[in-house]
């Protein structure tokens, strides 16, 4: 007893462990999908390449203009008091007004910045892309999982109505405990595969109930026909025949299952070619799918959230960082209306000429330095007024784009978290109904094999267990779908994210 009891016990741990490491299994190979769908994803890298070249115009905007250097000879000396002059040599540095290169590099900072904006968004939304499309084949993976259990129950279904066809008229106690023996082992087979069709479904954490054990029920023989044959007539011992096209009613069913698990096959491999294609690689490339579909968790304070969403959500982020940067272009334009000094120097070359009288003997042929000072007159103001007043209307129209993306995004905010909420109520919803189905299906099964049910009966029942078992799966895919497009609009997967 002590043996059996550990047996059990060692059992249960490693079946615990196993579902934790195929949890955390799952949970790190969507981790690193995401990570290499980010960085071999075109669109994020050409916004990535785009960045790094708007910081590559910061310094440049900052700076000064190149100065000027100029050379001039005579190709005849020009002679003048202190000799003759051959050439001069020139250098000139324009300045612009005070604070415009200031203004002109918090430009192109604020660019920047708009643009590393638009790199997080391209990014935000291949995340979010790669989770939904791995959710849905982690959807596809358990349907498949809970077709096949449940052809494999239409499969122990036949064998039973094929037993009772073959065995119509059986009567009397030692046959009617032989006959309910059999009946009873392939009603237990049936009632296996419905458990693992329970089990199958993988889907751990959405309230579905644990099937229960028919064959509990039905698994002694002996005592439990003696007691039946004392309580019930021998004609329902006997029961209503089986005719052969019952058997041939589940084959139909199980032939119409069996397409739909080449359907649903089908749809996976396009499903999986569309979730390589967002990783960058080759169609047929085989990925990791688990069979169990974990419910995403999802804790989240609205008002927190929705701070969150104002204060980091990259496109409102974009649209601020543009907006500083009309302003700051407006400054610049504002002080380019003003004169640039230009501080510069001017070498005379001069070449002595010959000695007379009325040569300066102390100045014949020395070299004359001039300081010049230059300044522009920005005379002509059409063109400043007219570049000032585009800086105000972008900067305007930035706003605007702030405040109606802003708005989109506080509807998206409720709607998903309603999205969310309905997702929920529909998950516990078809997980009460499924636990209801199995057992009215469990108690079918029985009367089906006392012959107290028909046959539709428990073909009817046994399509609503697979229908609600399938609207289980669809139900956390829309809920695991929103929880996802939530984290992306309050940027929660930024980490992934660096400026690198």
């Amino acid at each position: 007893m002590k043996r059996t009891i550990r047996f059990k016990y060692v059992c249960l741990s490693v079946m615990l462990l196993a579902a934790n490491a195929n949890h955390l299994r799952a949970q790190d190979s969507l981790a690193v999908y995401v990570e290499q769908a980010v960085k071999n994803n075109p669109k994020v890298r050409a916004d990535f390449a785009a960045y790094q070249a708007s910081l590559q115009r910061i310094a440049p905007a900052g700076s000064l203009p190149d100065p000027e250097f100029g050379f001039s000879f005579y190709l005849k000396s020009m002679e003048q008091v202190n000799g003759k002059q051959i050439g001069t040599l020139d250098l000139m540095q324009m300045f612009p007004w005070f604070g415009t290169l200031k203004a002109a590099k918090a430009e192109m900072l604020w660019m920047a910045n708009a643009s590393y904006e638009k790199f997080r968004v391209s990014s935000l939304d291949v995340i979010y892309n790669v989770q939904a499309q791995w959710y849905l084949l982690n959807s596809i993976q358990a349907k498949l999982t809970n077709i096949r259990e449940n052809i494999k129950l239409l499969k122990s279904l036949e064998e039973i109505a094929l037993y009772r066809y073959k065995s119509p008229g059986i009567k009397g106690k030692s046959s009617g405990s032989s006959s309910y023996s059999s009946g009873s082992s392939a009603v237990s087979s049936t009632s296996q595969a419905m458990q693992a069709t329970q089990g199958g479904s993988g889907m751990s954490g959405m309230g579905g109930a644990s099937s229960g054990s028919v064959s509990s029920s039905l698994a002694t023989p002996s005592s439990q026909s003696a007691s039946m044959e004392g309580a019930m007539p021998s004609s329902s011992m006997s029961g209503s025949s089986v005719g052969m096209s019952d058997v041939l009613r589940i084959q139909i069913e199980r032939a119409e299952l069996e397409n739909t698990l080449e359907t649903t096959q089908s749809q996976f491999t396009t499903v999986m070619a569309a979730f390589n294609a967002l990783l960058g690689r080759a169609s047929a490339t085989s990925t990791f799918v688990p069979d169990t579909l974990l419910i995403k968790p999802f804790i989240a304070n609205n008002d927190v959230a929705w701070q969150r969403v104002v204060e980091q959500n990259p496109m409102l982020s974009m649209w601020k960082a543009e907006s500083s940067s009309y302003e700051a272009k407006g400054e610049m334009v504002k002080k380019m209306g003003y004169p640039m000094v230009g501080i510069g120097l001017e070498y005379m070359i001069n070449k002595k000429k010959p000695e007379d009288m009325n040569s300066m003997n102390s100045m014949n042929g020395m070299d004359m330095i001039m300081p010049m000072v230059k300044l522009t007159l920005p005379i002509y103001r059409k063109k400043y007024k007219a570049q000032l007043k585009d800086s105000k209307l972008m900067k305007q129209s930035a706003e605007l784009e702030y405040q109606n993306t802003r708005n989109e995004l506080q509807a998206s905010f409720v709607a998903i978290n309603l999205r969310i909420a309905d997702a929920s109520r529909k998950i516990a919803l078809y997980a009460k109904q499924h636990k209801m189905a199995q057992t009215t299906f469990e108690l079918m099964l029985r009367e089906f094999t006392t012959s107290s049910a028909s046959l539709t009966d428990v073909l009817q029942v046994q399509r609503d267990l697979l229908n609600y078992s399938l609207k289980q799966v669809e139900a956390v895919v829309e809920y695991n779908i929103a929880v996802a497009e939530f984290e992306k609009i309050i940027a929660k997967d930024d980490l992934i994210i660096n400026k690198k």
